[in-house]
Parts: structure tokens; sequence; C-alpha cells
């Protein structure tokens, strides 16, 4: 007989959009139920268990101190740390705003004697290691099942080898590249179903980038029609903590614009 997991599901400072999506899937859990136990959910449950886990889940960027020794704490308690959705993988909203704008609004918002608590939004790569991501904003219902899925069979959980041209040709949505318009598509990680192009929207990369993304070629696409400080300000939405991303994409963009063909 296949050991149980043991699941606990944390949350941190976000808007609690993906464990809405979770809670969601009664179903789809109830069908996997005899593989796992979720033991501490404090948005579901009265009763919670303290640890050690199996797995821990955890929705939100730490931006406390408090936040931030829980987290560490978590690590150590559990066998694997997967990451629910964009703020968690990669900082998310709350990540737009660096350090020195954050204290800027803090005073002007609340006065000069107020004293915060908050420290830069980081995803949570930057404090511990993080077996897992499953990206998004908010998390796509069915990459959360999937994910569920493969940790209660005792896989690691895979990602997604096509990017989100591929649920962008799938939707029927005209690309946005060609009609000269910004879009991170190409290179972010796909099973998002373009939920944000067909409704109007470009893709700003909530989903991650794919492992073979080739942000250079991308980046020379876009400076035919748009300027580095209109690719930097999208660039910050969702990346605007990930070192290797932006340092990727300055690379690219010091390099110049190219001629279209």
């Amino acid at each position: 007989m296949t050991k149980r997991l043991t699941i606990a599901i944390y949350d941190f400072t976000d808007c609690e959009g993906c464990e809405v999506v979770l809670s969601t899937l009664k179903e789809n859990l109830l069908a996997l139920e005899d593989r796992f136990d979720i033991v501490n959910w404090r948005l579901a449950q009265d009763a919670c268990k303290d640890g050690p886990y199996d797995v821990t889940i955890i929705e939100g960027t730490p931006v406390t101190g408090d936040e931030i020794a829980l987290l560490k704490e978590l690590r150590e308690k559990s066998g694997a740390i997967v990451a629910l959705g964009a703020c968690a993988s990669i900082a998310g909203i709350p990540g737009i705003m660096d350090k020195g704008e954050r204290e800027k609004w803090y005073k002007k918002i609340y006065g000069p004697e107020y004293k915060p608590i908050g420290v830069d939004s980081l995803p949570l790569a930057a404090y511990v290691r993080v077996e897992h991501m499953i990206h998004g904003c908010p998390v796509n219902a069915g990459e959360l099942v999937r994910t569920i899925e493969e940790l209660a069979s005792g896989k690691k959980p895979k990602y997604r080898d096509y990017s989100v041209c591929f649920d962008c040709k799938e939707a029927g949505n005209t690309c946005r590249l060609l009609n000269d318009k910004i879009c991170f598509g190409p290179i972010t990680q796909g099973g998002c179903k373009a939920v944000c192009i067909s409704g109007g929207s470009p893709c700003y990369g909530c989903f991650g980038l794919r492992e073979d993304a080739n942000i250079d070629g991308l980046v020379r696409i876009l400076r035919w029609a748009s300027s580095p400080k209109e690719i930097r300000g999208h660039l910050k939405i969702f990346f605007n903590h990930i070192p290797e991303y932006k340092d990727a994409f300055e690379s690219a963009l010091k390099r110049g614009r190219t001629k279209r063909p």
C-alpha cells in the first residue's frame, strides 16, 4: 500500500486568490483522498497538525520578519516545498514595487512617524529551497490538479515544455507580436490557456519562463516597435525581483535595435 502523503497549506502576504482556486477543486481532490491527507490548512480546517509534512504548499510572498522565520521553519519540517501562484514563485504583484519606492509610499500614506514592519517582496526561493512552482496569477485549476496528482503518485511534477504561444494557437488568438504589440508569450511556460491574451491583455509572464526561453530573440522582435523603457516596464510586472531574468533582458537590450527583416 502506498504511503499517504501529509500535506500542509500555508499563506503569507497575498490576496488568497490561488487558495480560492484550490478550494473549488473539491471533487478533484476527493478522487485523490486515498493518497494524501491535508493536515494543516488555516482557511479550511479548525484542527491543524504541526508537522512534519511530506509536502508544504505555500501561497504568497513573505514580507515580515515573522513570515520569513515561519518559511524557514516550514523548510526544516517539510520534505518538499511547493510555491503556489506568482506571489510565491516570482514575487508577483507585491514585488512590482522595490524597496526604495515602498519606503517613500509608507511615509506619504502613513506619515513620517510610521515604522513599517514590511521588507522587500521576494519569492520564496530567495530564502529557502523550493522543489516546485505552480505559476499563475491566479493559478490554473488544471495545473493545480495535475501537480497534486503527480505528488500523490510519488512523482516529481514537471513543468510544461511549451510556451503560451501554443495556448494562443489553441484559443484562435491573433499573435500580438505580428501587430507590433508587447507580449512575453513566446518565453513564458504554457498551461494557462492564454486567458489574458484571449481577454485582450498582453502576456506578462505570470506562468514563469520556460526552461529554454530565448529572451535575446524576443527582445530583438520587441525592439522593432517598442522602446527599452516600455519593455522594462512590462518586465517589471512579474520579474522585478528575478535577477537572472532581468540580467538576460538587460544584456539583450544593450545589444541595440535590429532592423526588421
